[in-house]
């Protein structure tokens, strides 16, 4: 994170990562009953899908999950790049 803090239901956000226009934030409240929280998070405060967990460890795996089902969706892949072919032409 960049040094601004956020928060959302009382969990300051303490991690976060982007992949395409999609965020992927983990949250901590400590007195909460599932003290993280692994959110998607649009225009930097709308937080959505939140996923509760016991453990630190536990929101960055559902975090890791996340990042990686992003990595395989359609509007995250990079466009395939056209190859000439000798006489100019792209396939």
């Amino acid at each position: 994170m960049d040094g601004e803090t956020r928060s959302n239901q009382g969990y300051e956000i303490i991690e976060g990562c982007t992949i395409g226009n999609t965020e992927l934030v983990i949250g901590h409240h400590p007195k909460a009953p599932n003290p993280y929280v692994c959110w998607y998070c649009k225009g930097g405060d709308n937080y959505y899908w939140g996923c509760y967990c016991n453990t630190l460890e536990a929101a960055r795996e559902k975090l890791n999950e996340r990042y990686q089902s992003e990595c395989q969706m359609p509007y995250n892949q990079q466009p395939d790049k056209k190859v000439k072919q000798h006489d100019g032409r792209e396939r």
